[in-house]
């Protein structure tokens, strides 16, 4: 059985040695490492700079699906991991801005709450930047002072696909901002629509703004007039159904 093993190895060593075999052995490498190069590259974390989402808005209103797809193709522009889901996307990458350009000190330790539910996208894409993200629903009455110190937390996101009664916006966002430290975010998504199908107009989306103002909540950003319009226009003609997002990004001052 050696003698065999032994006569096969100097076999293969003479067949390796043949300019043929060695130009399909070169060829067959040449085309795994072209096809590796193809491959989208896996990596655990990636860098990204303030300046990277400089466009990004933190508070703003979704109205089409053409913006969506856009966040989703800046999100993928970036590395960020993929998602078929283009509004959570949008929402997400909004949330992502607020926090690499407002809430962290560039060195990735800002302590960050999702109370957005289970597969958030916010918190796939914020580990993917090099943060560690805790799902806590602190939104819910006690879990703050029990679960998590008061002012313990740099962001908290209450994001899409989570849903609110707008008759409870208030009060979840009381709840919320108790957990994060001064000068610490609050990102939070309201549908916008009719009210008997949980969404709030522009009016009323702005009125609520003005009451989290009066719980010492900063707006970041600001609502774009022209998607404002367009969601009046769109709640006008569809009063039976949602017509779109709001992502509000508050700072606690």
């Amino acid at each position: 059985m050696a003698r065999a093993a032994d006569l096969a190895g100097d076999e293969v060593r003479r067949l390796a040695t043949r300019p043929g075999v060695r130009r399909a052995v070169r060829r067959a490498g040449e085309v795994a490492r072209g096809t590796a190069s193809r491959l989208p590259r896996q990596r655990d974390e990636i860098t990204l700079l303030a300046s990277d989402l400089a466009g990004v808005a933190t508070t703003g209103i979704l109205v089409d699906g053409a913006q969506a797809a856009q966040a989703r193709r800046t999100a993928r522009s970036l590395g960020l991991p993929r998602t078929m889901d283009s509004v959570s996307a949008w929402n997400a990458l909004g949330a992502l801005a607020a926090l690499i350009q407002v809430a962290d000190d560039g060195r990735r330790r800002a302590v960050v709450i999702d109370a957005s539910g289970p597969r958030s996208v916010f918190s796939r894409w914020a580990t993917a930047a090099g943060f560690a993200p805790v799902a806590l629903d602190v939104a819910e009455p006690e879990v703050v002072g029990e679960r998590i110190d008061a002012g313990a937390a740099d962001l908290v996101a209450l994001l899409y696909p989570r849903t609110v009664d707008p008759a409870d916006l208030d009060v979840e966002l009381a709840h919320a901002s108790r957990a994060v430290r001064k000068g610490g975010l609050v990102c939070s998504t309201v549908q916008l629509g009719p009210e008997r199908t949980g969404g709030l107009g522009v009016a009323d989306l702005r009125a609520f703004m003005a009451r989290a103002g009066e719980q010492g909540l900063a707006t970041v950003g600001n609502l774009d007039l022209q998607d404002a319009a367009r969601a009046r226009a769109a709640q006008s003609e569809h009063q039976d159904r949602p017509v779109g997002l709001a992502l509000l990004t508050f700072r606690r001052t």
